[in-house]
């Protein structure tokens, strides 16, 4: 492109020459921002697919627990106990490992709305199988009616349900807490067992004891603060002694144990009662009688271990040898059932009995106190008494 500038005489002629750019440079202009836009692309698409990738490990890490502490808090326990919607309702799942042994394991409680209102009690574990948890129920106790499940201070599972077996009139008359059966289970061996309460009175179970225990602490004050009244008044209760006698005096007491003798008033029988702190071990702590027996008389309690089938085995030495031995059994509410003594004991010349004892079904599933007496024959013969706890299946 050329211009012609005239100046006087003078003509001048520019000429404007247009640059031309090479063509690869216009074809980098042009494809440079189509190429940095699939690159970003390519970017944001990774950065998604790992976001993918770390959410479904995250789904798969939930979905298949690695550890049983991991199983036990993702658990669906309401399919596990196959609950019925309108009909079953579970409370809070709790964690229980100090049933356990320090293992991990929960307590479930299922509440049925039936006319009974029944309670449905599981305590969950776990097990590794090749390295893989597993769940297993370590108890299953169904239909305990207007039941109860607690966790007790010295780390057993307690339950308790209302004893059907009693009459209307005789309910009436208990108090409040004997009108349940309360059952003890402990860890042994790996596995949850029912396990004897230590006390033999003023109650037969560790729930009703612990019971006591808080009314004390609430300040009520009660007869087994002390321990020669307390073992006074199971003498009373259970053998129809005075409740005082000038021969009845404490032995010892080193603030935890106590031992006490009892006299009987009318013969030469001394009964020797060991008290313990079971609950509380301070000054507040209230007496529970663990044992009481005279000197001599033994009775072979190995097969007590164990929740004992109707009839009951007995054997032992010191009876009198004039055949006179009886033996009563007290139920949870430490009411004697007299017609369970049925069948007369076998008595040698050495004082060796032996026999066995019966109790009805409507007795079952409950710890039971009981009484063995060979009564002196007269004021200068020394009778034999001997009280221990038993489980009945």
């Amino acid at each position: 492109m050329a211009n012609t500038i005239k100046t006087g005489n003078t003509t001048t002629r520019i000429i404007f020459v247009k640059e031309r750019i090479p063509a690869t440079c216009t074809n980098r202009v042009y494809y440079q921002r189509p190429r940095l836009l699939t690159v970003l692309c390519s970017i944001f698409v990774l950065i998604a697919l790992l976001h993918f990738i770390s959410i479904m490990h995250m789904s798969n890490a939930q979905g298949a627990p690695t550890t049983c502490q991991a199983l036990l808090t993702a658990t669906d326990y309401a399919a596990v106990v196959h609950l019925q919607s309108g009909r079953q309702q579970m409370e809070a799942v709790q964690f229980a490992s100090q049933l356990t042994g320090g293992q991990p394991s929960t307590l479930v409680q299922v509440a049925n709305t039936g006319a009974q209102s029944t309670l449905d009690v599981y305590v969950f574990g776990c097990t590794l199988r090749n390295h893989t948890p597993a769940l297993t129920t370590l108890l299953a106790q169904r239909g305990l009616v207007q039941g109860n499940a607690s966790i007790s201070a010295a780390n057993t599972l307690l339950t308790g349900e209302q004893d059907t077996t009693q009459a209307a009139q005789a309910s009436a008359i208990e108090q409040p807490l004997q009108q349940s059966i309360y059952r003890e289970y402990a860890w042994r061996n790996g596995a949850l067992v029912q396990v004897a309460f230590p006390g033999l009175y003023p109650v037969a179970s560790r729930y009703e004891a612990e019971q006591l225990q808080q009314q004390a602490n609430n300040g009520q004050p009660l007869l087994w603060s002390d321990p020669l009244a307390t073992a006074e008044q199971m003498a009373s209760d259970l053998l129809h002694w005075p409740t005082t006698n000038r021969g009845n005096r404490l032995l010892s007491n080193d603030g935890n144990t106590a031992q006490v003798q009892l006299v009987a008033q009318h013969s030469r029988t001394r009964l020797i009662v060991t008290l313990q702190r079971l609950i509380q071990h301070d000054r507040q702590g209230l007496w529970f009688v663990t044992a009481a027996q005279t000197q001599g008389i033994t009775l072979d309690t190995s097969h007590f271990n164990a929740p004992t089938a109707s009839p009951i085995s007995l054997r032992g030495s010191g009876a009198l040898p004039d055949g006179q031995l009886s033996a009563t059994l007290f139920d949870h509410t430490l009411s004697p059932l007299p017609e369970t003594n049925i069948l007369p004991f076998s008595v040698d010349a050495s004082g060796h009995y032996s026999g066995t004892l019966s109790y009805p079904a409507t007795l079952a599933n409950q710890q039971a106190l009981l009484l063995i007496q060979s009564p002196p024959a007269g004021s200068q013969e020394t009778g034999q008494v001997l009280f221990t706890g038993v489980l009945l299946v």
